[in-house]
């Protein structure tokens, strides 16, 4: 059921070009993925036991009308030839009974990139390829990425093993920020670092029972039923002492207009998880250093990001990481003078997120 009139007409053509192509109709997970794509959120799908995944992604791109047509739109990212050929492959099936408007490229099917250039050179709407493959041409200056307005990623089962999450890193950094990312994986649980490239998304889980529910990601990790029943409690705080929160309730219902209220308080319950998550991790205070990190809020680093960088690279726990501070372009990280000191050793330099960023220690104000 399409439950925004708005998406009506995108999935009335996806549903329609379904049934020309054999299917009689939508599988659960097509179900619940297709309004997600339109709602034009970031997405992370969760496709250990779906059905239909690439017709999924595929299908509503080849329903799209584009504006322009003098560079590609969508971007589609796989890790092997077997990968691009199945995708390939899925393409052409559903072009066989529909007409298409939006062209498709694909790269990789051979180890020569010289033979992609009269492809790329026809301008597609869509180019699907191996990460490597896709680098190998932005270096080259064949593919320009600044109009692409959908990142795919097709996930392997060993991202990191495979080199998949750093290529991934780097093509992302030459994207602008309103690309709609998704990201179709085995398991959520092999998302790893990958999330950090998503803005809010939306999180799509399957089990052998299909849905089991959405969750809205921003830069808290929550756990629905811990969430319900931090609610039920509230809730419950409320109905014990009501008289409590009248004066609030009167600024409430005067400052925050009706159809944002639920929103509102959304907002003030995520606040509210964020802060008792924070006060869960013991941050040390004695003989720590500040270490000036490259990186910050505008390439989408978060505390939990920096957290999880320098727990990994210097094998270490997260109650040995200080205080950590992140703006605009840069971060701070406290930590005790020793691993300050192999930190600056060993990530000084270090390629993070397709670019290579500076640790060292930060200077002092005079």
């Amino acid at each position: 059921m399409v439950h925004n009139f708005r998406h009506h007409d995108k999935m009335g053509k996806v549903l329609s070009a379904l049934k020309l192509s054999g299917f009689k109709s939508p599988t659960s997970f097509q179900k619940q993925v297709f309004p997600a794509i339109f709602s034009g959120r970031d997405i992370v799908a969760e496709t250990k036991y779906a059905k239909g995944i690439v017709i999924t992604f595929l299908l509503p791109l080849l329903t799209r009308q584009f504006k322009y047509k003098n560079s590609p739109y969508i971007l589609i990212l796989t890790d092997s030839l077997s990968s691009v050929k199945r995708l390939e492959n899925n393409y052409l099936l559903l072009k066989r009974n529909n007409n298409f408007k939006n062209s498709i490229t694909i790269l990789g099917n051979d180890n020569n990139p010289g033979k992609d250039l009269p492809n790329i050179q026809k301008k597609p709407s869509i180019i699907v390829g191996i990460t490597s493959r896709i680098i190998d041409h932005i270096r080259r200056n064949n593919i320009n990425l600044k109009n692409i307005d959908t990142l795919i990623v097709d996930v392997p089962e060993t991202p990191s093993q495979s080199g998949f999450e750093q290529n991934v890193f780097f093509i992302a950094s030459k994207l602008n920020r309103k690309t709609q990312i998704q990201i179709f994986i085995n398991s959520i649980n092999q998302i790893s670092a990958l999330d950090t490239i998503l803005n809010h998304p939306k999180i799509l889980l399957y089990t052998e029972r299909e849905k089991i529910g959405i969750i809205t990601k921003g830069d808290l990790e929550v756990e629905k039923e811990k969430l319900e029943l931090r609610i039920k409690s509230i809730i419950q705080e409320i109905k014990n002492n009501p008289d409590d929160l009248l004066e609030y309730r009167k600024v409430f219902k005067k400052n925050v207009p009706i159809f944002l209220r639920s929103y509102f308080a959304s907002k003030l319950l995520m606040e509210l998880e964020g802060s008792s998550i924070k006060t869960m991790r013991k941050i040390p205070t004695a003989n720590m250093q500040t270490l000036f990190v490259s990186i910050g809020r505008r390439r989408k680093v978060h505390p939990k990001d920096l957290l999880k960088l320098f727990q990994k690279s210097l094998d270490i726990k997260s109650t040995e990481i200080g205080s950590i501070k992140v703006l605009d372009n840069y971060s701070f990280i406290d930590l005790n003078e020793k691993l300050s000191k192999k930190a600056v050793e060993q990530m000084n330099g270090m390629e993070y997120r397709g670019r290579k960023i500076s640790v060292d220690l930060a200077k002092k104000r005079t």
